[in-house]
């Protein structure tokens, strides 16, 4: 499971002149055969000559006995000229992809996160609830609270309007409990996003009782029995999780455009993108997933790591020889990543794209 500890670690992983070998393999067993799999793997370390053959036996080994063959996909992180060995089963969707470099591809594990990472589920009605936390698709608590008995009376007359007040007092309070419950949860699981099961009424209320930092939150809701089985919960959340992120990150890239032009608080573009990056002014940086960066398009500084967009074969900060940087976006979103910034992957039909840039940032200050 990735965590944000785990992740820093492959973000500050530093190979110093040993190859770091980046895969990611859809080893889900509802799209293929195991067989079918391992000719994928060898077709992608094909693909990499320059593939240290230690890395590729270890790949490979852990490929033939030792993964979770109920996962859907594995993200392996290897440099065995370090002992570094990393890898997780995934239970989301991924692409596969490899990549040979100093340090590990984190950004497609960005995106994961981002789409999948950090879920909570609050089913409830007027009585009780049951409260799901999923992590990468994966299911890691669930627990349910029940509250006080709500009863309907079917007599009239003039005990009718009391029994009503009684049972509309007794959810009140119920749903004011669960809230209070939702609120730990959240703090105890690192709830980034919250979706909502239920019927209108039950969660127009139940939304109240809860602060402002929790219901800020909620990306969605959702009709679900409380009886629902873990699996139905985990595919109906993240439907609505993915598709709040997805119109979210829109206007996020809409509003960027926007401020980039104003130079109001934003910038657009790799150039600028490069000065507040290492300014250390970035707060969210924004890319097209599709897009890549030549590798002469970005050079490194070899004493002071200064990376700049031009042709200068020595840094214009120290001096000293520059170099060309391949996979330059890898070592952007590394560099956001540690500096503190939320990283941001849009898909390939964005406002971004649309108005001439695949990169940009929102600035700190």
């Amino acid at each position: 499971m990735i965590r944000e500890a785990q992740l820093r670690e492959l973000v500050e992983f530093d190979g110093q002149g040993s190859p770091v070998l980046s895969l990611y393999l859809n080893v889900d067993p509802r799209q293929g055969t195991t067989e079918q799999y391992k000719l994928t793997l060898r077709q992608l370390l094909d693909s990499v000559p320059d593939v240290n053959p230690k890395d590729r036996a270890r790949i490979e080994e852990y490929i033939d006995l030792e993964f979770d063959r109920q996962a859907r996909g594995l993200a392996c992180f290897s440099c065995q000229d370090h002992d570094f060995w990393r890898v997780y089963p995934l239970h989301v969707p991924i692409d596969n992809a490899i990549m040979i470099d100093r340090r590990p591809l984190v950004r497609r594990l960005i995106d994961l996160i981002d789409a999948y990472g950090y879920l909570g589920v609050v089913a409830i009605d007027r009585t009780g609830a049951r409260f799901f936390s999923f992590h990468l698709g994966e299911l890691e608590e669930t627990t349910g609270a029940l509250g006080e008995e709500v009863k309907r009376h079917k007599q009239g007359g003039w005990a009718a309007a009391r029994y009503q007040r009684h049972e509309d007092e007794a959810a009140k309070a119920n749903l004011r409990w669960l809230a209070e419950l939702t609120e730990r949860y959240t703090r105890q699981y690192d709830w980034r996003r919250l979706v909502l099961a239920g019927t209108d009424d039950n969660l127009a209320l139940f939304r109240a009782f809860l602060p402002p930092n929790i219901q800020q939150r909620i990306v969605g809701t959702t009709a679900l029995d409380l009886g629902a089985n873990p699996a139905e919960v985990r595919a109906r959340a993240e439907a609505v999780a993915l598709a709040a992120t997805q119109d979210y990150n829109k206007r996020l890239a809409e509003n960027l455009v926007v401020a980039a032009a104003k130079a109001a608080g934003a910038v657009a573009g790799l150039d600028d993108t490069l000065d507040a990056l290492q300014n250390g002014s970035i707060y969210q940086l924004l890319f097209s997933e599709q897009y890549t960066i030549p590798d002469d398009q970005v050079r490194r500084c070899t004493q002071c790591n200064y990376l700049n967009a031009h042709s200068d074969t020595t840094c214009p900060v120290c001096g000293a020889a520059t170099e060309n940087l391949p996979d330059a976006l890898n070592t952007i979103t590394r560099r956001a990543i540690a500096g503190n910034a939320q990283v941001i992957i849009l898909p390939s039909d964005n406002p971004l794209s649309a108005a001439g840039h695949n990169i940009g940032a929102y600035l700190r200050y």
